[in-house]
Formats: C-alpha cells, structure tokens, sequence
C-alpha cells in the first residue's frame, strides 16, 4: 500500500476515536449558552421558570447535553448523533412558545447538522428550523402578526443561506484537506526515494574503485567516497574549502612541474573548469609517487547555473608502474639486440662481397641482410620512441636544406613505391634551409613518405611538396590512400595505436614511426598536422621554424 493509502486508512481510525468528544464539544456552546439564558430568566423574569414549555426547552437542552458526553458514539451508527442537534432545535422551538425570543440559536446545531451531514443535514436543519420559527403559532393556534415576520420568514432565510454557506465551505474545506493529504503522502514517498536513492549512490560510490570528491556551489567539500578518503588519509574533510587541498596534488603528467595552487583539480573544478582525463602525480612521504587520471565536470541546477562539480580519481599507479618497466624492458633488449645485428649486418656485406659465392646462395644472403636492416630499423624505432618518452632525444642542430632531405627519402623510397604500383612524386624544387638535425628530420619525412606509400593502394599517388609560409618551413606529404577515420585520428600520433581498419589488414606496421615523427617535430620548436578522411586520403604538413628557438 503507498503512503496515500495507508493515510487514507489512518484518517478515519483517528476520527472514530475522537467522536466522543467531538459531539459534546459541539452541544457545549448550545448548552453554555442555554445556561446564561436560564441565569439571566432566573434574575429578571423568574415567572419564566413556571412555564412548562420553557422548562421542556431546558430538560431537552439538559437531556442533549448528558448524552453526548455519556453515549459510546463511536460504537453507534453515525447518524445517531442526529438526535442531539434535532434535540437542541426543539428546545429553541419550546422555548419560542413560551414567549422568550431565542430563534437566533437555531443556528448552532443547524451549523452543526450541515458540517457534519452535509446536504442532508442542511435539509434537515432548514426543515426543523422552519418549524421551529413556526412552532409558536402551530402550537398556539395563533395568527400570523407583522411583528413575527423577522422570524418566521427572515430567520428561515438566514438559516437556510447560513446551511448552505457553510455546507459550501466545508466542501471547501474537505477537499483542500484531501490535497493536504495527497500532497504530504506524495512528499512522504518522495522523501523515501529519495532516501533509498541516496543509500545506492552512497553505495555505489564507496564500492568503486575510483576517488571521487563532491563540492557545493561554494567550493565546499560535500563527499568524499571511501577510496578516495583511504588515499588522502584526513588531509581534508568534509565541509572543507577546496583550497585547503591546493599544493598536495604533486606534479603534473611530465612528473616534474609541481601543480601548485592553481593547479590543482578542485581548485580547477571549483572555478567550474572541467577536466578530461588528465595524468597527475602525488609524492607519498615516503618519496614514493601515486599516479591518478583526473576528470571534473560541474554540476547544474534545475536553471542550468552552477551547483558544485565533481571530480574522480582514477589510481593508475600499478598501470603507470607496468608500463615503466615494459618501457626499461624495451629499451634494455634493443640496446642488447643492436650491437649483434649490426655484427650481423657486417659480415652479411663481406659475405655479399666474397668472389665465389654461388648466385643462389648470394640471393639468400640478400633476403637475410633486407630483413636484418628491417630488423635493425625497428630497434631503432624502438629506442628512438623510449628517448623520447624519457625526454632523452638529443639534437644535434646545423644548418639543413629541406629540399635535400625530401629528394633523399623520395629516392630511397621509390623502388618500395614502383614496386606497389604507387606514383612518387617530388615537387620540392627550390631550397628551403632549417636548423635542425638532419639524421632526425630525415627519420621523419622517410616515415611520412613510407607511411604514405603504405597505405595507398595500387593506382594511388604521394605527393612531397617544400614551402616556406613566413618564418617557417612547410613540409607536407598527401596521399590518395585509404584515408583514417575521425576516431582513429584522436589516437594517430599515439605509440603502438593502429587503425582497427589497418590491424585487420594485410598492412605491417609497429604503430611507432607516427608518433617519432611528432616526438622529433615537436623537439625541433615545430609541430606536425593532420588531415584526413576514411577513403579521401590523408595528409601530413610539418611545421619547422626556419631559425634557431
């Protein structure tokens, strides 16, 4: 049963409890009335006294009042409780026929009979009353006089206006009480799932794994789940200004540049910034870190204004851990892996070179020396990309023509790109001179070119174009290729990250020579963009500055 029902099953229970004193409490202002009418009779007119009908109009009041407060009304049917209003009518009526004029008080039980019997009450006491207005007459045998007319005919009027009013009223009344009732269920059963709703998030929010802090529009702390309580181990509560973490965050995602007041993510959150995803560091007091992904998003009101924010943190710090050691293993078996291969490669040349050697056998010893460069070309990718996550790549800068670099990576690749039916074309003519490395931005443009050549299909054309637009060198590379969709842009330039369209083909690749090209760009002072489209083609522009930075 909802709370509407169970109310409405409450109401009439709390009713027939109180009717036994409810209807002596309505015949108590008749009686007490009646009471100062006998004293004032007694004082000033006490030959009233020795009228029987006057005193029939007293023994009914009296008659009245004794039993509603003696009956067990609640155990009797509710129209029993009639007998006490008609009783107090026919006492007004008696009391008119022995000549005192106190028709006036008809309207106390008349109210009474309309509020609590509705219509039919008021019919009753509009009935009743009339004969009351009358009885003297009736019972008399007299004549109507002028002087009865207030009476006989404008007391009726009243009467019957008064009943009807106040029926009207109690309607009124009776059914903003039943809304009442509606209305304080409903908020009741709100208030409950409301209450229930907060127990599931609390619980939610304390069994995941994930930080998560709350504030108010004041920047405030209002929660603080259990994960994230473990980890900042009281450094702030509940009802806590954010300002109070400011400092404590640690380091940004480089792992050096502390994050400082304005950097911290309530702090951020608090000024209704949002946050997606970004890496932070906390230095424990041991000296040891915690690595946390943050995200913030502002809470809004009904209105859409600012209410609060709530930020999460993500603990990626055993994630964080796996990939450095992933990272040292890498760079470790590469620089292991090098000095054999290059071993290899030696002896593979001089074996190319012995006279003698059967053509068979020299046509194998190319195949291994093409797949030992390949080989060595990869290890070079790999510890090229853990430099430069490390931040280790070092420049040795000079004075580069572009022009030189493009017709070397053209040159290199053109036999690759014959080979796939692919036109390679150079239309870098005129001289275009950076500061820069030039073994490094030769690794960039031969893994745009390569890239480029790879994955445009049979038919296609790369185009190399060289520029120079203001104080900078524009390098860009097109191709008519299978092109790379919106979502696989996001995560083009990240290590290891391949289209899904690519990782089901036939196409080999490491996911790396993208993002070393960014890496060497961006050390170079420039940066390197991208557009594309699935099956529009793709093309890479570098940006170098031509001068040192």
């Amino acid at each position: 049963m909802g709370a509407a029902g169970v109310l409405s099953a409450r109401v009439p229970a709390r009713r027939t409890q109180g009717d036994h004193l409810s209807i002596f409490v309505r015949q108590l202002p008749f009686a007490a009335v009646t009471l100062v009418i006998i004293l004032a009779v007694a004082v000033f007119d006490n030959e009233l006294l020795g009228d029987d009908r006057f005193f029939a109009a007293v023994v009914l009041t009296v008659t009245a009042t004794a039993l509603s407060l003696l009956l067990p009304w609640s155990r009797l049917p509710r129209w029993s409780t009639l007998a006490v209003p008609v009783m107090d009518i026919w006492a007004v009526a008696f009391a008119e026929a022995a000549g005192f004029e106190s028709y006036v008080l008809v309207l106390l039980p008349a109210l009474w009979m309309a509020t609590r019997f509705g219509r039919t009450g008021v019919a009753i006491s509009i009935g009743l009353g009339t004969v009351a207005a009358w009885g003297p007459e009736l019972l008399a045998g007299a004549e109507l006089a002028v002087t009865d007319l207030n009476r006989q005919v404008l007391g009726p009027a009243v009467l019957t206006a008064a009943g009807i009013y106040l029926h009207l009223s109690e309607k009124r009344s009776t059914a903003r009480r039943h809304l009442l009732a509606r209305q304080s269920a409903l908020i009741e059963e709100t208030l409950r799932d409301a209450r229930a709703q907060q127990l599931l998030l609390g619980g939610i929010l304390n069994t995941i794994d994930v930080g998560v802090v709350a504030m108010d529009a004041n920047g405030r702390v209002t929660h603080i789940n259990r994960a994230h309580a473990r980890v900042i181990a009281g450094r702030y509560r509940v009802g806590d200004p954010v300002e109070v973490h400011a400092g404590i965050d640690g380091y940004r995602a480089d792992g050096v540049t502390p994050l400082g007041r304005d950097g911290s993510p309530l702090v951020r959150a608090s000024r209704g910034e949002s946050i997606d995803r970004e890496l932070t560091f906390w230095e424990e007091g041991d000296g040891s870190r915690r690595a946390f992904r943050v995200s913030a998003a502002p809470l809004l009101d009904e209105d859409g204004n600012w209410a609060g924010a709530v930020v999460a943190y993500q603990d990626l710090t055993a994630e964080t851990s796996a990939l450095a050691q992933r990272e040292d293993f890498v760079s470790s078996v590469s620089h292991e892996l090098r000095t054999p291969l290059t071993s290899v490669l030696g002896y593979l040349e001089l074996s190319l070179e012995e006279p003698g050697v059967p053509e068979t056998v020299r046509g194998h010893l190319r195949v291994v020396e093409r797949n030992t460069e390949r080989l060595q070309r990869l290890i070079g990718d790999l510890l090229t990309a853990a430099q430069t996550r490390a931040g280790e790549i070092a420049l040795t800068a000079v004075s580069v023509d572009l022009r030189e670099v493009v017709a070397e990576a053209v040159q290199s690749q053109g036999l690759r790109a014959a080979n796939r039916g692919v036109l390679l074309e150079n239309r870098a003519t005129a001289p275009c001179v950076v500061h820069g490395d030039r073994i490094r931005l030769n690794q960039v443009t031969d893994n745009l070119v390569s890239n480029a050549i790879k994955y445009t299909e049979r038919g296609g054309t790369v185009t190399v174009t060289l520029g120079v637009e203001g104080d900078e060198a524009h390098l860009s590379v097109q191709d008519t290729g299978i092109g790379i969709s919106a979502d696989d842009q996001e995560h083009i330039f990240d290590r290891f990250y391949r289209a899904a369209t690519v990782r089901r083909g036939a196409v080999p690749g490491t996911g790396l020579g993208l993002h070393i090209s960014r890496q060497l760009v961006e050390a170079h002072g420039g940066r390197i963009e991208l557009t594309s489209a699935a099956g529009k083609g793709t093309t890479m522009d570098v940006y170098l500055p031509r001068e040192r930075r």
